[in-house]
């Protein structure tokens, strides 16, 4: 009997580390069958003369809870060799979710991940109300594998209604919240995560839910996943060092992995206020690890774009004065701008260093992208400290100034993470860290990191030669499908998932950013393309070729299949 898909002559990196080799590889069924040299006959025969064979890279860290509903491709994640990904992270899902509670539940994707309310209301249309009802959903028409966390958010909202954002929950509201996870995760979820990053509200400026959480609630939750020896456990409780010290962070980080799963953490990543402070974590990390607690950090292999203007700005959320004006109407906000006064105080935050904050006070790293007007257009490309050079203001007034005559739509640019590439460089090829966190599906215009595994194959590892190739593809494959319970992912083995990535060594690499009018409604977005991925195949079927999807949609939800034992 011929085989469905016969990928012949290329260099085989299977994930798990070991050096690569040249062999064929013979899929049938939506499995591989046969590796090495495999003669016989196949539905389709691909030449892979020069191209590398990868196991189908999981992208751990996405908010396409809502863009899975639209685009089962998950452009553009599915272009840069993605053949999974894990929605669900940072305590949002929109299930489990009551009728009731769906504008509260959309209200907090709207601000925390940026996502226009308007497509998210014409987008989403609510088929579901338990999370098993969601993956239902989802499951009905995929071009990508799935494996979907719980939030804790939607948790909290579900048992306890609006409260959630107000209180701590009482023992009898975490007991409910512990039978609907149990039940969601017997169902196919993959795991569990929560938020308590202190500068992430919902668009009515309530705290997320999560974020009103004790450390007992997480750690009775967690202990669901314990008790069915299944699924992980991601949590973000903000900048560590600034959010919370990073000792007591890595310490809850450890509590949460007693249970006996693992637990995935945000994040290491070099930061201008604190340029040494990733050392710290990488060893707090390495130490965790060795004393043999599941707990793995995540990093990211690009600088973390942050494109902003003042009518949607997160960047300055956890400075007081900042949070509070930029959540008034604009009008009024516009108003308050021009207040000298308050302007003082502004500049007290974000110049004069006299509060802690994510924001880096680097104003040379703050450019202007797009201007909003043509007398305006000279200055794209340059810094707002040149800016303000150039005009004889102060910084902080050449922002506010520009800004308010162009009506709060001027498009600025920056980085507090990752700016210093010798620090990330030491970040991302430590074993120990997970390399992801794309965000894909958040942030739909003003960031675009659906490209970091082709980042790291071809800059990191080609350009800069941080790592073996072999030791990236472990890392984009085989450590995310250990530590997240694929266990049928991210090798390429006899029996294993047929899922792969088709790439060409000497020219992969991600693209720049472009934006498109492609969501419901005719809404912008970042989209980002890769060069030199050949092919993406999922569960044996080619999803994507040279960029374009084939029309087949072969994904499913994982984890459901798989018996367990209540």
């Amino acid at each position: 009997m011929p085989y469905d898909l016969l990928i012949k002559g290329g260099r085989i990196y299977d994930g798990s580390g070991m050096p690569s080799y040249f062999g064929d590889v013979a899929l049938a069924g939506g499995r591989i069958v046969e590796v090495g040299r495999v003669g016989g006959g196949a539905r389709r025969v691909v030449d892979a003369d020069g191209l590398a064979v990868s196991p189908g890279f999981i992208d751990f860290h996405t908010h396409l809870d809502a863009q899975l509903l639209w685009d089962p491709i998950a452009t553009s994640s599915c272009w840069h060799g993605i053949t999974t990904v894990i929605p669900g992270n940072c305590g949002l899902t929109l299930a489990p979710c009551r009728p009731e509670d769906r504008e509260n539940i959309l209200g907090s994707f709207v601000r925390v991940e940026a996502m226009p309310v308007k497509v998210l209301r014409e987008a989403v249309h609510w088929e579901w109300e338990t999370f098993p009802e969601y993956l239902n959903r989802l499951d009905d028409r995929l071009g990508v594998n799935v494996a979907a966390l719980v939030g804790h958010c939607a948790l909290r909202q579900f048992v306890m209604g609006e409260e959630a954002c107000e209180r701590a929950a009482t023992q009898d509201e975490i007991g409910r919240m512990k039978k609907v996870l149990r039940e969601s995760v017997l169902a196919g979820a993959m795991g569990f995560s929560t938020n308590r990053n202190p500068v992430h509200m919902r668009a009515d400026g309530k705290p997320i839910a999560s974020r009103l959480a004790a450390d007992d609630e997480i750690l009775e939750l967690a202990s669901v996943l314990g008790e069915l020896n299944r699924g992980s456990v991601q949590i973000s409780i903000g900048t560590l060092g600034i959010a919370v010290p990073a000792e007591k962070g890595i310490d809850l980080f450890k509590r949460l992995a007693a249970v006996g799963r693992p637990v995935i953490w945000q994040a290491i990543a070099h930061r201008w206020d604190e340029p040494e402070q990733w050392r710290q974590l990488l060893e707090l990390a390495e130490e965790s690890l060795a004393a043999g607690v599941p707990s793995y950090p995540l990093c990211n292999a690009r600088l973390f774009n942050n494109r902003f203007n003042l009518k949607n700005a997160q960047v300055f959320d956890d400075l007081p004065t900042w949070k509070q004006v930029l959540f008034t109407p604009i009008p009024q906000r516009m108003e308050i701008l021009r207040d000298p006064g308050v302007r003082q105080k502004l500049r007290s935050e974000a110049v004069e260093n006299h509060f802690r904050s994510r924001f880096s006070r680097r104003w040379d790293l703050v450019y202007l992208i797009k201007a909003a007007t043509p007398k305006n257009k000279s200055l794209e490309k340059k810094s707002v400290a040149e800016i303000a050079g150039m005009q004889g203001k102060e910084v902080l007034d050449a922002f506010l100034d520009l800004s308010l005559e162009e009506g709060l739509e001027t498009l600025f640019q920056t980085s507090s993470n990752n700016g210093d590439e010798s620090a990330v460089a030491e970040i991302i090829k430590s074993p120990f860290t997970l390399v992801g966190q794309s965000d894909a599906g958040a942030h739909l215009i003003y960031d675009a990191g659906y490209g970091y595994a082709t980042r790291l194959l071809g800059y990191w590892i080609r350009e800069r030669k941080v790592m073996s190739l072999e030791e990236g593809v472990r890392k984009l494959t085989f450590m995310v499908a250990s530590i997240f319970g694929l266990h049928d992912r991210g090798l390429i083995r006899p029996g294993m998932a047929g899922d792969l990535a088709l790439f060409d060594p000497a020219t992969v690499r991600e693209c720049e950013p472009e934006m498109a009018n492609d969501l419901p409604g005719g809404e912008r977005r970042l989209v980002q393309k890769a060069v030199g991925v050949k092919m993406t195949v999922v569960n044996g079927q080619v999803l994507t070729e040279d960029g374009e999807h084939t029309g087949a949609l072969p994904g499913r939800v994982l984890g459901r299949a798989e018996p367990v034992i209540p």
